[in-house]
């Protein structure tokens, strides 16, 4: 009997011993959340322009181009998150949407609209100059189309 217990203590030691000097690796769910744990940055080229967009792990979202930036504290599927800024005398429009967006309509003063370019849930505009922006339009999957005050 003792003889058991002293076997099965031995293999329990050489487990654990082997164990402690064995390299660590990740694979599987363990693997996908330490990648998640950092915030990752890619730049979307719309135009002459780039639009850098910062996905952070806490699932805000950052965005920046030539005179204008912000964040949204998270982008769900139908959600958009937009800032102007001024470039030079013009004012400049962008932004960042969810990946059920499909376009973005700039509704302006003077009964003006400009469609921003798109690209890869990003959009930026150079906005007319004398006009200035009132509203934003989403353009969803289907056509759906909601508007809100700017």
């Amino acid at each position: 009997m003792f003889a058991g217990l002293a076997a099965g203590a031995a293999g329990v030691f050489l487990a654990v011993a082997s164990a402690l000097g064995a390299p660590t690796t990740t694979s599987g769910v363990a693997a996908a959340h330490a990648t998640t744990l950092q915030a990752v940055t890619h730049t979307v080229r719309i135009g002459a322009t780039r639009v850098k967009v910062t996905t952070k792990p806490s699932g805000s979202v950052c965005y920046s181009a030539p005179g204008v930036s912000g964040c949204a504290s998270s982008l769900a599927d139908g959600q958009l998150s937009y800032a102007t800024g001024h470039a030079g005398k013009r004012v400049v429009l962008a932004g960042v949407t969810g990946a059920g967006v499909k376009g973005v309509i700039a509704r302006l003063s003077h009964k003006g609209t400009v469609w921003p370019a798109f690209h890869g849930g990003a959009f930026y505009a150079v906005l007319p100059l004398g006009h200035r922006l009132t509203g934003i339009v989403k353009v969803l999957a289907g056509g759906r189309r909601i508007s809100f005050t700017a």
